[in-house]
């Protein structure tokens, strides 16, 4: 038998056997919100912005964003290098999905932007992201590029989304309240890991992140954005340890920031380091967004922490793709979208910052804002 069908059919009977018993160990994730009354008036600021205001999402980030292995193992190996947008955390559309998008459309039908169905992977390669290689009928406001680093953002996803934003006839530009979530850093982090080069340094992470939202703000009108505090990487080593299946494809598969995965004290050093620079990432991330706050009427960022210092505690296999174990599951991603919901429904000084997937859904009053501060 072919080597990789091997390994197809080890994940086929891991999900078959286990995957149900997992999911147990998680609370159920669904929309049960009431609907809420149309606006009297539109938000007349970003200061103001309930859900029924926003008309537009949009996306930037990597192959987390863009949906890869959230579906897992398939019985044709080639799907296995797709990407699921329709399902992704932030901008999925597809029918059903427990996305933040999805979510939205409850208040407004009309909702523009979201991302649906699924295609080969779209992968950027260090610096360099082809052209072309978006499918914009299925990825419509959803930037994520594989393998995406901080600075592809500017160079190569708001370039998209920008074309993008201006050719689609179902968007106002100018009146059109916008909601883009970016989620980023994960590849910085690896590729830095791997020895291949030096890490990203904070210095330049700012860099990137203040040329990116100067863009985002000059070019775009009427946006409300979401920036995700990155995650521990390295914690994906703690949740994945509990599986031997997990074990066996780390040692035998070349997976995407396999550095993080090394066993004995080396390993620890490197999550070590992992840690740290992540810190440094936030640190600096939030640093960036404080000196944006409170000085537009139509744009803001805020910084989400809702995931920042989650850790292992509670989280089974379950939640990795059992096309790596390092990717999200569609597991996971619903997990996610319930916690980032609460967390932009939660005024800043309130916001859990631990992964809190058992907290309950918080669903919009006829008060209640996306909230600045």
């Amino acid at each position: 038998m072919h080597f990789w069908t091997c390994v197809c059919s080890l994940q086929l009977l891991v999900v078959t056997v286990l995957g149900n018993e997992l999911q147990e160990d998680y609370p159920p994730i669904s929309f049960s919100c009431p609907p809420l009354p149309p606006l009297a008036r539109p938000a007349r600021n970003v200061y103001e912005l309930r859900p029924q205001d926003i008309k537009v999402v949009m996306a930037m980030g990597d192959s987390i964003t863009a949906g890869f292995g959230i579906m897992g193992a398939q019985d044709d190996p080639v799907l296995d290098l797709y990407e699921y947008r329709g399902k992704s955390f932030s901008i999925g559309g597809d029918a059903g999905a427990n996305t933040i998008a999805s979510w939205l459309r409850n208040y407004n039908k009309d909702l523009v932007g979201m991302s649906v169905g699924s295609h080969v992977g779209e992968l950027c390669y260090g610096a360099v992201c082809p052209p072309n290689q978006y499918y914009p009928d299925e990825d419509v406001l959803n930037a994520a590029q594989g393998g995406a680093m901080i600075p592809n953002l500017v160079k190569h996803e708001f370039k998209y989304l920008l074309s993008q934003l201006i050719e689609n006839p179902a968007i106002d530009m100018e009146n059109d309240w916008k909601l883009l979530t970016i989620l980023i850093g994960a590849n910085d982090l690896c590729l830095g890991c791997s020895g291949e080069v030096p890490f990203l340094s904070a210095d330049d992470f700012e860099r990137h992140l203040t040329e990116l939202l100067e863009e985002i703000q000059k070019n775009i009108p009427k946006v409300f954005v979401n920036y995700i505090l990155l995650f521990n990487v390295s914690q994906v080593y703690d949740v994945s340890i509990q599986s031997q299946y997990c074990k066996d494809v780390h040692r035998v598969l070349g997976i995407e920031c396999l550095c993080a995965f090394q066993p004995g004290k080396e390993g620890i050093k490197v999550r070590e380091e992992l840690g740290r620079i992540t810190r440094e990432y936030n640190d600096r991330a939030v640093k960036v967004i404080d000196n944006f706050a409170f000085k537009y009427d139509d744009f803001a960022v805020v910084a989400q922490p809702c995931i920042s210092q989650g850790t292992a505690a509670g989280l089974t296999p379950a939640v990795l793709s059992t096309i790596d174990c390092f990717h999200p599951s569609l597991l996971m991603h619903e997990l996610v979208t319930k916690v980032m919901w609460n967390c932009m429904f939660t005024p800043s000084s309130e916001k859990d910052k631990l992964f809190n997937f058992w907290e309950p859904l918080k669903c919009p009053s006829e008060e209640t804002l996306i909230y600045t501060y």
